[in-house]
């Protein structure tokens, strides 16, 4: 309303239209604004009150480096405003006027992007305050704390992925989110956010069709396009900006002098020293060190207790330096990790409790963020050792065993999974138990899997469990079981459930039974008149099918007077006929016709048609014939090669006939990218024959690198284009190069990719280093690798390692698991 008068009021005075977001804000700023809670202050503290020391501690910027033996006039350098940080600034200054928002600064590790936020931040003016929630836990120390943010607040979420790739909790943070930036009663707020890219490709990533839940769709339809991308390096432009508050800050003018490549805020957080101090650490230190970045790597939290750290380093030790160990290793090794480099924080670093926070009950420790990003590219394909899965399992979080779960299943470790999901569900989580049950069935332990299945469905309020349990029973022929699991799925509100008990009753010969089903499920729907009278009309024609038929028929009208199809598609008549009453059931329907009773006259019909349909003997079935199968549709080829045969014959054509130029090959490259890809065929085609074999493969891989949107997965016509530029290579004698390109491609979770490297692999005759690979991706989380795996043993005729790696699993060293069984303590 306000919006259409501003507009007449313009036209009215001859001037242009005015800007319709800025007077909404306008509009918005003008609603009242919303009170806290009774009793409760707003969270956070008065942005004025940030001292560097405090900077440090609570919003985890990185310290600087310290340069010669004087004492640095602050501990963090002379700050470079960069290209990303003038998208960062209007994002803050919009705020500043009155507009919630949120952005995610993405990056490498140690590359600015906390102090950017803070640089920008400190420049808000007086009455702005900072919160950042993170005691005891991050994302519960969020949602729990929400309703106490008031206006003029910025949620510092630095390392975002510890709120929005939680699991548990993602949806939880981001519904909370939403609903605070779209309080007009609490704007302005700022919730500024950071996180590495390979987070943030986890969160935007769309999963596959059909592979599981989607836990954060929420959470990347809240960051959708709120993301700044902070460079590694500094741009030659950067670096000359960078050469006039150098003079007054020697940190910034050693890291000018000597970073490698640009890497300026790399080197003022020491991180070349953290690689150095790492690389050349004594055997326990070193232990230490890897130990971190592993349980980090699977997804333990950042605070890391001394005692799981001290168990797992057993792993990583020879027998030899197990056995050299001084009795204070620890002592050394701690000491070792924990001291300070020139100023900045070592490897390790204690974790001391925040202010009016208890001291934890054991001490814990975190790793150095670029150690920890070192950790996980350096170590991807490594498999962690036993002792870190028992370390864990033993010193995990109660709220931590699904997710660690999970990362041992992403790695084939069924039998370490199956301990982490059994613990959970010991203490009553029911999603341990789905969890282990989803692992079983997937692992072809259909029995063992059934009772998980059955353990699980407390809570389970819609009957979805139930009805599961109960579709495993029918395919273990346990019938009579499973009609009991899908009666009490159907009472839980399930109605294929309540469709499926009344087949299931019919398919045993429980007739009468099945009659009293049908009657409890139109009781139940009532309220639904479709559903209901389709109920009715089963019992109709059960009834009619024993030879009840008056009180078929008396059935089968109570149906019609719904006016509802659903109960006249029952096959009522087709019964009565087969059975030979339909004469009987003519002779009870025509008297109440007569006397204009609507619902007989219309029964009366549908019997009389499908008597004359019997007498004509026209039903019958439509049969496919066995040499349709293999016709092709228009548009549709049954292999590559077809395709790649097709598209050069008429590449020749097009060349012979000279009508073949670089502005037709441009327009064919331009419809290619944007999605046809018969274009890219052809185009590639006609530079193939024209021996530019390069340029045609890149055609195809550039169109197999297409998402639907930065970040998210592949499309499929991109998957088809990776194929496509793989068999080019092969056909060009480059397999080698085919292979690598595939691979890189699987280790980002591509499994079409994964499945095609490996085809390729067997192929070239090496089965046993696709194995291997595909151990490597296993290692990395690709749960993918152990379903392959599985298969290409058994295609090179290793049937019996096949079958027992799909049964039990890897053992963390890689070996095959031998038989176990997914046991409660408490059973």
């Amino acid at each position: 309303m306000v919006w259409a008068l501003v507009r007449l009021w313009c036209d009215w005075a001859g001037e242009a239209q005015p800007d319709e977001r800025h007077w909404r804000n306008l509009v918005e700023r003008a609603q009242p604004v919303r009170a806290l809670p009774s009793g409760q202050r707003p969270v956070g503290r008065p942005i004025a009150e940030y001292v560097d020391q405090l900077v440090l501690d609570d919003l985890e910027v990185h310290p600087c480096i310290e340069v010669g033996e004087g004492t640095q006039p602050s501990p963090l350098s002379a700050y470079v405003k960069r290209e990303h940080d003038a998208r960062l600034c209007a994002v803050v200054d919009a705020a500043r006027t009155g507009e919630s928002g949120i952005v995610l600064l993405v990056g490498g590790s140690s590359t600015g992007k906390s102090r950017s936020c803070w640089e920008a931040v400190k420049t808000l003016p007086d009455g702005w305050r900072l919160w950042h929630p993170i005691e005891p836990e991050p994302p519960t120390a969020l949602t729990g704390h929400l309703e106490q943010v008031a206006p003029k607040t910025v949620v510092w979420l630095n390392e975002a992925q510890h709120y929005l790739l939680n699991q548990d909790h993602s949806a939880q943070v981001a519904s909370g989110l939403r609903e605070l930036l779209n309080d007009a009663g609490r704007a302005p707020v700022l919730v500024l956010g950071t996180m590495w890219r390979e987070q943030w490709d986890a969160l935007t990533a769309i999963p596959a069709s059909g592979i599981g839940p989607d836990p954060y769709a929420q959470a990347r339809q809240l960051v959708k396009n709120k993301s700044i991308a902070v460079p590694d390096v500094f741009t030659a432009d950067e670096l000359k900006a960078a050469q006039a508050p150098a003079l007054g800050d020697p940190r910034l003018s050693e890291a000018l002098q000597r970073a490698e490549q640009g890497q300026i805020t790399q080197y003022l957080a020491s991180a070349p020293a953290l690689i150095e101090r790492y690389s050349t650490a004594p055997p326990g230190a070193k232990a230490l060190i890897e130990a971190a970045m592993d349980a980090l790597r699977i997804g333990h939290g950042r605070a890391l207790p001394l005692a799981l750290l001290e168990a797992a380093a057993e792993g990583y030790l020879t027998d030899i330096q197990c056995d050299l160990r001084e009795n204070d290793w620890l002592k050394q090794a701690l000491a070792y990790t924990t001291r300070p480099l020139r100023g900045a924080r070592g490897p390790l670093t204690l974790i001391r409790p925040r202010r009016a926070q208890p001291a934890p009950a054991m001490p814990s420790y975190r790793l150095a963020d670029y150690l920890e990003q070192h950790g996980r590219s350096q170590r991807r394909f490594t498999r962690s050792p036993a002792p870190l899965w028992e370390a864990l399992l033993g010193h995990v979080a109660p709220t931590s065993l699904g997710v660690l779960g999970s990362a041992a299943e992403d790695r084939g470790l069924l039998y370490v999974a199956s301990r982490f999901y059994i613990a959970a569900a010991d203490k009553g989580d029911a999603t341990g138990m789905r969890n282990l049950a989803g692992l079983l069935e997937q692992a072809g332990r259909s029995k063992e899997a059934i009772y998980w299945w059955q353990r699980a469905t407390d809570g389970d309020h819609t009957g979805a469990i139930a009805e599961h349990v109960a579709s495993m029973l029918e395919k273990e022929k346990l019938t009579a079981e499973a009609l009991n699991w899908w009666q009490r799925a159907a009472d839980a509100g399930s109605s294929f459930a309540l469709d499926r008990s009344g087949q299931l009753l019919e398919e045993l010969g429980h007739i009468e039974g099945a009659i009293r089903w049908w009657q409890h499920a139109a009781d139940i729907t009532i309220g639904d008149d479709a559903m209901s009278s389709a109920y009715v009309g089963q019992g109709a024609r059960l009834l009619a099918k024993t030879g009840r038929v008056e009180e078929a028929m008396d059935q089968w009208i109570r149906a019609f007077q719904t006016n509802h199809f659903m109960g006249m598609l029952t096959g009522v008549p087709d019964e009565l006929v087969a059975t030979g009453r339909d004469e009987e059931a003519l002779n009870w329907l025509r008297p109440r016709s007569e006397a204009g009773d609507a619902n007989a006259l219309e029964a009366l019909r549908q019997l009389q048609d499908a008597s004359d349909r019997a007498s004509r003997n026209v039903l019958h079935e439509s049969v496919e014939e066995d040499q349709t199968k293999d016709t092709i549709r228009p548009g549709q080829a049954t292999d590559m090669a077809d395709e790649l045969s097709a598209a050069r014959q008429a590449a020749e054509r097009l060349l012979e006939e000279g009508s073949v130029t670089e502005e037709a090959i441009g327009k064919l490259h331009r419809a290619g990218i944007a999605g046809n890809s018969r274009a890219l065929e052809l185009g590639s085609a006609v530079l193939w024959v024209s021996g530019k074999t390069d340029e045609a493969i890149r055609w195809w891989q550039h169109a197999a690198e297409q998402r639907d949107t930065p970040g998210t997965s592949y499309t499929s016509s991109a998957h088809y284009a990776a194929r496509y530029a793989a068999k080019l290579m092969d056909e060009a004698g480059r397999t080698e190069e085919a292979i690598r390109w595939l691979q890189n491609r699987a280790e980002t979770g591509d499994a079409n990719a994964a499945k095609e490297a490996t085809r390729m692999l067997v192929q070239a005759g090496h089965a046993t280093r696709a194995l291997y690979w595909l151990e490597g991706c296993a290692a990395a989380g690709q749960r993918y690798a152990l379903a392959m795996s599985v298969q290409l043993l058994a295609d090179v005729g290793h049937v019996d390692e096949s079958r027992q790696l799909k049964l039990y699993g890897w053992e963390p060293d890689g070996s095959i698991a031998k038989p176990w069984e997914a046991r409660s303590k408490i059973d």
